[in-house]
C-alpha cells in the first residue's frame, strides 16, 4: 500500500484559500523599541488600507499574545490573544485610504522574533534580536494580515543600544542617537513586501562588506563571537551570483541593496526582501570550507534566486508556493551548469530525484499543488522543493531551451510587483512556445505522484534490431490513468555512433523498436540518456553492458546509474566493478551515490568494498557519506577502521558521520571514544553532535549518564544540546523500566527549555520513541508553539496511532474468504 495524501493531511482537513481584502494593507509604518536582554518589544504601527469594498468595515489583523494593544482610527472590538478584530465608523468611498494606528508590547513571543543575550544559563550567548517569519510567523509580533497576498510597501524604525548594529528590509535612511544611550535607524522598502518576507536584525554584529554590484550594497553580518573572515569565507561569491542571475534571468536585481545576516535559531535560510537570514550553522571557517563550500553556494544561490521568484514575483497563496520555491531549487542547478557545466547540474537534479522519490515511498504522496493542509509550512517539503525543481527541468527539456527561457523572462517581467498562481506560469511558457501544456500541468503538479517505469531491452534479427519495451504503472487504483511524457530512447554501438528514438509514453504497455544497422556491435542501452524526464525507472539491459556505461558513459550520472544497478543486482561483480570505478572516478556526486547504494545493498560484498574506500578515501565532500553507509552494517572491522581514521586528521563532517557510525555498532560501539567525542572542541560542534547520537544508536545502558549530563545546560556547547536529546530518544526503547523513567522524565523537563531546539528536539525524541505517558506533556508544549512547529510530530503521532497495513496478499484473500461466506449464506438461505 503506497502512501497517499491522506497521510499529509486527514481527509477532515478543510481546503485553504486567500483571505478576502476589502481593507488592503497598502504602506506599512513599523516603529519598533527593544529591550534584548529582557526579550520584550515596543511596538507601533501605522497602517494605510486601502478601500476596495466600501461595505467592509471591519478588519481582522493576526497577532498573537500582543499585550496592552491601543487603536487609533478603529474600534478594537475584540483581542482573543490570536487575532485583532477592529471596526471603522462611517463609509468610505472605493480607493479611498483608511489610517489604522495601533500601539503594543511583545514578551518573549513564542515565534517570530527571537531574542539572545548572555544569562545564567548561557552567560556567554551572543546578543541580538531577529526575526524569522515563514510562514506563518509575522503574527506572533507584528499585527498583520500575516498572508503573502498582503503585500504593503514598508517603513522600519528599530531602537536599541547605541553599541548594536540595525539592519532592515529596504534602503537606510538615517541613523539618530540618543541621549539615553540608545538609537534609531529607519529603513524604507518602496516594492511591495508581504510580512512573511519583512525583517530586521539587531546585535553586536561583526560585518564583511563586500564590494557593491552595480552600485548595490553587498554586505553580510553575525553577531560574535565570529570574525569577519567567516562571512567572507562563506558570501564572498554573492557578487558573481548576482551577476549570473540577472544574465541567466534577464531581469535586473529589483532591491535597493543585497545584505544577509546568519544567527543561531534562523530555520535554515530565508529570503528575506534585501536582508536574507541564515543559521549560523552554515557559517564557515578553513576545515569545514573543504566539505561545505558548495552547500554554502547553493543555499546562497537558492535564497537569491527568490529575489525574482517569491520576492518579486509572489505567489498569491501557499497552494502556489512552488511557484518560490521549486524555482529557487532550480536555480541551484542552474547554478551548478553555469559554474560546473551540465554534468554538474544533472547529479543535483540526481541527487533532487532520489530526495524526492523517498519521501513519496516514505511518508506520502501529494498534488505539488494543493490546498488542503494543516499547516501552510506543510508545504514546504520535497515534493514542493526538489519535486517541483524536476517539473521545471522536464518543461525545459520539452519546450526546449530558446522557448523556456524567453517564457521565463516574459513571466517576471510581466508579473514583476505582482501576485500570480500556477497557470500563469503555464500561459507564459505556452506563448512562448506554441504547445499546449494543460496536460502536462494537470498530471505533474495536480495529480499526485510520478511516472514509474520498467524498462526491457533486447536484440533482434541477429542484433540488427534493438527493441524497448516500456511498462508504466498506472497513476489511479484503478488502472486507467496513465502520465504522458516522451521519452528517448538511445542504443551505442562500439565506434561510438548511436541510435535513438523517443517513444510518447501514455500508456501501461509500450514498445520502440530501433533500427541498428551500421552500429555494429552494442555496447550501452540508455533509457533517458539526456536526463530529461523524472521518473522511477527499473531497465537492467545486462551486466556486460553496464560495465561499459560504468566506464565509458559520456554522462556523470550515465555512470552513476550504471553502478547503482550493479550493486542493487549483479553481487560481487558488481561490488568490485564499482570499487574499480570509485578510485577511477574524479567528481564526488559518483562517490556519495555510490557509498549510498553499497550501504543499502547489504552484502557482504558491498562491505568489503566500503571498508576499503572507508580506509584510503580523502575526498572531503564524499567522505562523509561513506562513512555514514559503513554504519549501515555491524562488523568488528568497521570499527578497527573508523577507530583508526579518527585518529588521523578528518574534516567535522566526516568526524561527525565517523562517530554516528561507530555508534551503529551497537554491542561492538567503543563507548569511551564516543564519550571522549562528546567533550571534543571545534567548528560548529559536528564532532559532539556525532558522538551523541552515536551513544543514542548504540544502545547501551551505559550511554545513559552522558547523555542525560549533556543535556544539561553547561556541558556541552548549545548548538550540539539538541543531539543529546535526540541520543536519548534512540537509547530509550533498549533501557529497562527505572532508566527509562529517568530518560521519560529528562525529555519532558526539555520540553521548557530556554534552547528552542532543545525543546524541538525533545519532543521529537518523546514523539519517534513512543515514551507512554506523556501526552499531557507534549499538548502543552504544541500548544506554546506555532503550528508549523507542531504539525511534524502530530502527523508521526497519528501515523503511530493508524493500524498497520494489511500486506496486499492478505487482502485479497481476505476478500475472497468474504466473498465465499456470503455466497454459502445465500445458499444456507435457499
Amino acid at each position: 500500500m503506497h502512501p497517499n495524501d491522506h497521510d499529509f493531511a486527514p481527509e477532515t482537513t478543510p481546503h485553504r484559500y486567500p483571505p478576502d481584502r476589502g481593507l488592503l494593507p497598502v504602506h506599512l509604518e513599523i516603529d519598533v523599541r527593544l529591550d534584548i536582554p529582557a526579550r520584550r518589544a515596543e511596538v507601533a504601527l501605522v497602517h494605510h488600507l486601502r478601500v476596495n469594498d466600501p461595505e467592509a468595515k471591519t478588519l481582522v489583523l493576526d497577532g498573537v499574545d500582543l499585550e496592552n494593544v491601543v487603536a487609533e482610527g478603529a474600534e478594537l472590538l475584540q483581542n482573543d490573544g490570536r487575532r485583532l478584530t477592529l471596526v471603522f465608523d462611517g463609509p468610505a468611498a472605493r480607493g479611498e485610504t483608511r489610517v489604522l494606528r495601533l500601539r503594543y508590547e511583545v514578551r518573549d513571543p513564542r515565534g517570530g522574533l527571537y531574542f539572545s543575550s548572555p544569562s545564567a544559563h548561557e552567560p556567554d550567548a551572543p546578543r541580538f534580536a531577529v526575526t524569522d517569519h515563514e510562514t506563518e510567523r509575522a503574527r506572533y509580533w507584528l499585527a498583520t494580515l500575516d498572508h503573502p497576498s498582503v503585500r504593503p510597501t514598508l517603513a522600519i524604525s528599530v531602537t536599541s543600544s547605541a553599541a548594536d548594529t540595525i539592519l532592515a528590509n529596504g534602503a537606510h535612511v538615517e541613523t539618530v542617537t540618543h541621549d539615553d544611550g540608545t538609537k534609531t535607524a529607519r529603513y524604507r522598502l518602496d516594492q511591495p513586501c508581504p510580512s512573511y518576507l519583512t525583517a530586521f536584525a539587531v546585535g553586536d554584529f561583526v560585518a564583511f562588506e563586500d564590494e557593491p554590484y552595480r552600485g548595490i550594497p553587498v554586505a553580510a553580518y553575525a553577531p560574535r563571537p565570529f570574525e569577519a573572515h567567516h562571512l567572507e569565507r562563506t558570501f564572498r561569491r554573492t557578487r558573481d551570483m548576482l551577476a549570473f542571475c540577472e544574465a541567466r534571468l534577464g531581469v535586473p536585481y529589483p532591491y535597493p541593496k543585497y545584505v544577509q545576516f546568519a544567527a543561531r535559531g534562523i530555520g535554515g535560510a530565508m529570503e528575506n526582501i534585501s536582508l536574507v537570514s541564515w543559521d549560523d550553522r552554515f557559517l564557515l571557517d578553513e576545515t569545514l570550507e573543504r566539505e561545505e563550500r558548495l552547500l554554502a553556494d547553493v543555499i546562497n544561490v537558492h535564497e537569491m534566486a527568490h529575489a525574482w521568484f517569491g520576492d518579486h514575483v509572489v505567489c498569491r497563496d501557499y497552494a502556489d508556493a512552488w511557484l518560490k520555491e521549486g524555482w529557487a531549487t532550480y536555480i541551484e542547478s542552474c547554478w551548478y551548469e553555469h559554474a560546473y557545466g551540465p554534468d554538474d547540474r544533472d547529479f543535483d537534479l540526481y541527487a533532487h530525484a532520489q530526495a524526492y522519490f523517498d519521501e513519496l515511498d516514505s511518508e506520502y504522496r501529494r498534488p505539488i499543488v494543493m490546498r488542503r493542509y494543516e499547516s501552510s509550512f506543510d508545504l514546504f517539503d520535497r515534493h514542493l522543493y526538489p519535486g517541483a525543481a524536476l517539473r521545471i527541468h522536464m518543461l525545459r527539456g520539452l519546450i526546449g531551451d530558446e522557448a523556456f527561457w524567453a517564457g521565463v523572462r516574459t513571466y517576471l517581467e510581466r508579473f514583476g510587483g505582482r501576485e500570480v498562481e500556477t497557470d500563469d506560469f503555464r500561459r507564459c511558457l505556452e506563448e512562448a512556445s506554441g504547445r499546449s501544456l494543460s496536460r502536462f500541468f494537470e498530471q505533474f503538479f495536480r495529480t499526485p505522484g510520478h511516472p514509474t517505469l520498467t524498462v526491457r531491452f533486447s536484440l533482434e534479427q541477429e542484433g540488427k534490431r534493438a527493441r524497448f519495451s516500456v511498462e508504466q504503472t498506472p497513476i489511479d487504483d484503478k488502472g486507467l490513468q496513465f502520465f504522458a511524457f516522451p521519452l528517448e530512447l538511445e542504443v551505442v554501438g562500439e565506434d561510438g555512433k548511436s541510435a535513438r528514438g523517443t517513444l510518447e509514453v501514455s500508456a501501461r504497455f509500450q514498445d520502440l523498436t530501433l533500427d541498428l544497422t551500421g552500429l555494429g556491435k552494442v555496447v550501452m542501452a540508455r533509457v533517458d540518456p539526456r536526463h530529461r524526464v523524472y521518473a522511477k525507472t527499473t531497465f537492467h539491459p545486462g551486466r556486460d553492458l553496464l560495465f561499459r556505461q560504468l566506464e565509458h558513459a559520456p554522462d556523470l550520472v550515465g555512470r552513476i546509474e550504471a553502478g547503482v544497478t550493479l550493486v542493487e543486482k549483479d553481487g560481487r561483480a558488481g561490488a568490485e566493478a564499482v570499487l574499480r570505478a570509485f578510485r577511477r572516478e574524479t567528481h564526488w556526486g559518483a562517490h556519495v551515490a555510490w557509498a549510498d547504494a553499497l550501504g543499502k545493498a547489504q552484502s557482504p560484498e558491498a562491505l568489503d568494498v566500503l571498508l576499503e574506500l572507508a580506509r584510503t578515501h580523502e575526498e572531503p565532500v564524499s567522505l562523509p557519506s561513506v562513512f555514514r553507509a559503513l554504519g549501515a552494517y555491524r562488523d568488528a572491522r568497521v570499527v578497527e577502521v573508523l577507530l583508526a581514521r579518527l585518529e588521523g586528521t578528518l574534516g567535522p563532517r566526516a568526524t561527525e558521520a565517523a562517530y554516528e557510525s561507530l555508534g551503529r555498532q551497537r554491542d561492538r560501539a567503543p563507548l569511551d571514544r564516543l564519550i571522549e567525542g562528546t567533550r571534543a572542541k571545534g567548528f560548529g560542534g559536528f564532532a559532539v553532535r556525532g558522538a551523541l547520537r552515536g551513544l543514542g544508536h548504540s544502545r547501551k545502558a551505559e550511554a545513559l549518564p552522558r547523555l542525560l549530563e549533556a543535556l544539561v545546560p553547561g556541558d556541552v556547547s548549545e548548538i550540539a544540546r539538541p543531539a543529546a536529546a535526540t541520543g536519548l530518544g534512540l537509547l530509550y526503547a533498549h533501557l529497562d523500566e527505572a532508566p527509562k523513567s529517568r530518560v521519560s522524565e529528562a525529555l519532558v523537563d526539555a520540553l521548557r527549555d530556554p534552547n528552542r531546539a532543545v525543546a524541538a528536539a525533545a519532543a521529537s525524541a518523546l514523539v519517534d520513541a513512543r515514551v507512554p505517558g506523556v501526552d499531557g506533556a507534549l499538548d502543552a508544549y504544541l500548544d506554546r508553539v506555532p503550528p508549523q512547529d507542531r504539525s511534524r510530530l502530530e502527523r508521526a503521532r497519528r501515523k503511530q496511532q493508524k493500524p498497520a497495513p494489511k500486506d496486499a496478499r492478505l487482502e485479497r484473500l481476505e476478500d475472497k474468504l468474504r466473498k465465499l461466506e456470503a455466497e454459502l449464506a445465500k445458499l444456507a438461505g435457499r
